[in-house]
């Protein structure tokens, strides 16, 4: 799940702007934000945000990775929500 949580982490920081906020939504420090950033752009090989010390931005990259990855969130938290009606 460890890709899943990097994955969460990338699209909350596209939508709020900084690794703090989305920190604070997600109840992980900066530092952590930042590390599962990196580690998903290690894992694809492309850099996903130009970085300026207020404020982080999608690249070309970044942008097309995000239509995808909120796509898959969403289709994660619609099949927990399938599973978990099935159970009752």
């Amino acid at each position: 799940m460890a890709y899943l949580d990097n994955i969460a982490v990338f699209v909350r920081v596209v939508e709020l702007g900084n690794l703090s906020a989305a920190g604070r939504d997600m109840r992980i420090s900066p530092a952590v934000a930042s590390n599962r950033i990196k580690e998903l752009e290690k894992h694809l090989g492309v850099r996903l945000f130009n970085r300026t010390t207020r404020q982080l931005m999608p690249t070309e990259h970044g942008t097309v990775f995000y239509s995808g990855a909120k796509q898959v969130l969403e289709a994660v938290t619609e099949a927990e929500a399938a599973v978990s009606a099935l159970s009752g």
